[in-house]
């Protein structure tokens, strides 16, 4: 056997080659995370668009969205009193998913209060809105989500100026059974949040959160069907995800604090900027 071909040369080959193709995967990883993180912006800002009735597939395209996204106000909160706080560095760069993950800015929800199944709530988010002319809010769009039967499901709820109105909602990532729990994303099924004619009310006149599914097809004349939303036929579990992560949400845990500042006219609106 010539030396060439010897055991040592072999490896010392193989580790050649491997250190090469690890540089070229690192290098690429590197030079392509701008556009990785500019195409993750725009999907997030797509979504967003969406629920507020301001994207329209197959009309608006990518290139669109910078511009149509100009509308949107955001604000960075303290979840625990609702008022916008400055804690966040870099609130353009927000991540929601990065920062749940990490315990030194999530608080443990306590087991008999976390009714979402998410067991840590960030303890500042994000939160958008839409104004009218006057500078009222015309639509409060809040980051929300829940456990379903076999993941996380991640969404956004668009509430009308009235703060109790759904004017939208949608799930922008999950791992529900296909057909079934994944559903969730089905046009159809998501149309039924944002009919005017049909409307989708979270609290009673006493302003407690009622909301509900029902096993079957809500029709609008039936008693109470503002606050009842149609069952996904085969995926109770997930669906009461869905109920549990409103009740979650709109409550003192949530964004209950956020809530009654606007009610009470201690959130400066107005002040904020369009992104």
């Amino acid at each position: 056997m010539s030396d060439r071909d010897s055991l040592k040369n072999t490896f010392l080959v193989a580790f050649v080659l491997c250190l090469v193709c690890s540089l070229i995967v690192s290098g690429a990883a590197i030079g392509l995370r701008p556009i990785k993180e500019r195409n993750e912006r725009i999907s997030f800002q797509r979504e967003v668009l969406s629920v507020a009735g301001l994207y329209e597939k197959g009309k608006n395209t990518a290139d669109d969205i910078p511009e149509l996204f100009k509308q949107i106000k955001t604000a960075m909160i303290d979840l625990e009193t609702g008022e916008i706080t400055d804690a966040v560095s870099d609130p353009d760069s927000f991540k929601l998913k990065d920062v749940s993950k990490k315990p030194e800015l999530t608080i443990k929800i306590p087991a008999d209060q976390d009714i979402a199944g998410i067991k840590r709530r960030e303890k500042y988010t994000k939160i958008y809105l839409l104004t009218k002319e006057d500078g009222q809010i015309d639509q409060l769009i809040l980051t929300v989500r829940g456990k379903g039967l076999w993941s996380t499901m991640w969404g956004l709820l668009s509430l009308d100026g009235d703060l109790k109105t759904v004017r939208g909602l949608t799930f922008y990532e999950h791992g529900e059974t296909p057909g079934l729990g994944g559903e969730i994303v089905n046009p159809k099924w998501k149309a039924k949040w944002s009919n005017p004619e049909c409307p989708k009310i979270l609290f009673d006149e006493q302003g407690e959160i009622k909301i509900a599914f029902y096993k079957g097809v809500v029709s609008c004349d039936m008693p109470d069907s503002q606050h009842k939303f149609d069952g996904l036929a085969g995926a109770t579990i997930t669906t009461r995800g869905v109920q549990d992560m409103f009740k979650f949400w709109l409550g003192e845990q949530g964004y209950g604090p956020l809530l009654q500042k606007i009610k009470e006219g201690q959130f400066p609106v107005t002040e904020l900027s369009n992104k």
